[in-house]
């Protein structure tokens, strides 16, 4: 990769390169200012990548409790240079023993439309907290308790509303949690009043509950009274968590999926993350045609890239499961081969339906997860994705423990056939069972080149974190931009046909006019919007590092100088 384009002296005086941070200690990106800053503090302090990741995780947890937090889950995926092991931990959260296929279908054999939120019945057993004790035990130099600090101080003392939190507060799942639960409006509001930008946002529960368990252990977690707590909330919600469920919650390690593209290593998350082996798929595909000939974002280009996403969505409906209950054959997806058979069923004159569902029309889907990297200097990368699934995840809540419990089992399918809320739809392999992981479309990736660490990179955004990590991913392998123009160029999505040719403003009025052409279904953003593609990552370049929050969100990006200095993308030093 040519690193050139910084300082080059070569172009014309009239022109200059846009600045973006770099340091030489380390690098953080993550979705919120005060994540970043914590785990660069914890850098600065002398410790590694897997202890940053656990002050920058509960961290999140605290300012962007909507998206995750210790009542939800997590993929993870931690690099040690040292001995060039890759650990990958499935910590989703898995459906409790007493879950069953047809547990959400009414007498008549139809799926309970309000099954996916707001009811116990839709609580997997939260495993956050289990990853990242695995981390730290395994990689980590400081303990739990310091990493713990920040995010205890912040939840205490109080934070900043930022953009996104005051957008979660109107979103109709806060009004829903809200009639549910007069303890969600004390937690997560001001006495049932909304948050606003600007506004200082405490939660002292939440902090007393993260205290004990860095005073008392995890375990306290997961075999102490909140334990009882959970399980009584959940099976007044009419679900099925026990406090067995809990005692028994584990982090899996998982194989990593590996494959190359244009010379570049990627290594993902196996199942049942979908995204890791659907990720290298699209890029074997795609490396058969000659997009850097076709050029960035122009009509063919994003006709093919459409033509992509949507082949994988079809495979995704049917082949994708937990691996311990179906059998996925992951080496089929990953193979160069299975994309040359894929490719070949492209036609660049025409868009195309691959294997649309009978009845399938388009259906609102938002995904909020969030996502983080690290990298730090001496060479170890951690890339982690962790979500309570739905804005506010399941709305319940354990009165005096300030956290919201995960509504994962909606990612289950309740019906061979239906469509969920995120858009998708699914065969039987990712039925519910007890014990059972849900399919997840979460992707932390690492990127090598020449057996180096090259980029930790992932993304939020239900669906679209898949298609949103391939493009930052095809932006800087194969267009070779830097990480924040890779971050800036316009995304677009496509799930289906029928549903729509997703693209942000950017895209020209002419290359529209030859994708409509092609028989795509454009649906614009609008002016002033943006897709929920929230991709963010950090890059190294050669003895330095760069970190970029994304701009479709409240992101942040930041590195580590000498002597403890920092300075973060969009904010300066």
């Amino acid at each position: 990769m040519d690193h050139t384009f910084i300082f080059d002296r070569t172009k014309p005086m009239h022109c200059y390169y846009r600045p973006f941070v770099m340091g030489y200690r380390g690098a953080v990106s993550s979705n919120n200012y005060y994540a970043t800053k914590a785990g660069l503090e914890i850098l600065a302090r002398g410790g590694n990548a897997a202890d940053a990741a656990v002050a920058v995780s509960l961290v999140l947890g605290v300012t962007e409790p909507y998206h995750s937090g210790i009542g939800g889950g997590c993929f993870s995926l931690y690099y040690d240079n040292k001995t060039g092991q890759t650990l990958a931990l499935d910590a989703r959260g898995v459906a409790p023993q007493r879950a069953h296929r047809d547990m959400y279908l009414d007498g008549e054999g139809n799926v309970d439309s309000t099954w996916e939120w707001f009811d116990g019945k839709s609580v997997a057993a939260p495993q956050l907290y289990r990853a990242l004790e695995r981390l730290n035990r395994q990689y980590g130099t400081m303990s739990m308790a310091e990493l713990s600090q920040p995010a205890i101080d912040l939840a205490r003392q109080g934070f900043t509303c930022n953009f996104l939190y005051e957008y979660a507060m109107y979103h109709p799942l806060c009004a829903h949690a809200a009639s549910h639960s007069d303890y969600y409006k004390k937690a997560y509001m001001r006495d049932g009043e909304r948050y606003k930008f600007g506004d200082k946002v405490v939660n002292p529960d939440l902090a007393d509950t993260m205290e004990q368990v860095a005073e008392r252990g995890i375990d306290w977690f997961y075999n102490g009274e909140v334990a009882d707590k959970m399980a009584e909330c959940v099976q007044k919600r009419d679900g099925v968590l026990t406090r067995e469920d809990l005692s028994t919650c584990a982090a899996k390690e998982r194989p990593v999926v590996r494959g190359t593209f244009m010379g570049y290593d990627i290594v993902s998350m196996s199942p049942p993350s979908s995204g890791g082996s659907h990720i290298i798929q699209m890029l074997n595909i795609l490396e058969r045609f000659d997009i850097r000939g076709m050029g960035h974002n122009s009509a063919d280009y994003l006709h093919l890239l459409c033509e992509t996403i949507k082949l994988m969505f079809a495979d995704r409906s049917v082949a994708m499961g937990d691996p311990d209950y179906v059998k996925v054959d992951v080496e089929r997806i990953i193979s160069k081969e299975y994309a040359a058979r894929c490719a070949a069923r492209i036609n660049m004159e025409r868009a195309q339906e691959y294997a649309a569902p009978e009845g399938l029309e388009a259906k609102e889907y938002q995904g909020n997860t969030t996502h983080f990297s690290i990298i730090d200097k001496d060479g170890n990368m951690l890339a982690q994705t962790q979500t309570v699934r739905s804005y506010w995840g399941s709305g319940v809540m354990c009165d005096g423990y300030g956290f919201v419990l995960n509504n994962a089992m909606s990612d289950f399918s309740a019906k061979v056939g239906t469509l969920t809320t995120q858009g998708l739809v699914y065969g039987t392999a990712n039925g519910i069972e007890g014990g059972k992981t849900p399919l997840s479309s979460m992707n932390p990736v690492l990127v090598f080149q020449d057996g180096k660490p090259l980029l930790s990179t992932g993304a939020a955004g239900g669906p679209r974190i898949i298609t949103g990590t391939l493009q930052l991913l095809l932006n800087v392998l194969a267009f070779d931009m830097n990480l924040d123009e890779a971050l800036q160029a316009a995304y677009i999505n496509c799930l289906t046909g029928a549903q729509g040719f997703e693209y942000e403003q950017w895209i020209t009025p002419d290359t529209i006019r030859i994708l409509e052409s092609k028989g795509h279904k454009m649906a614009p953003c609008g002016r002033g919007n943006l897709l929920s593609t929230m991709v963010n990552g950090v890059m190294v370049y050669g003895d330095r590092f760069q970190a970029c929050g994304n701009n479709r969100h409240d992101g942040c990006g930041g590195v580590l100088m000498e002597d403890g200095r920092m300075a973060f993308g969009g904010i300066s030093f």
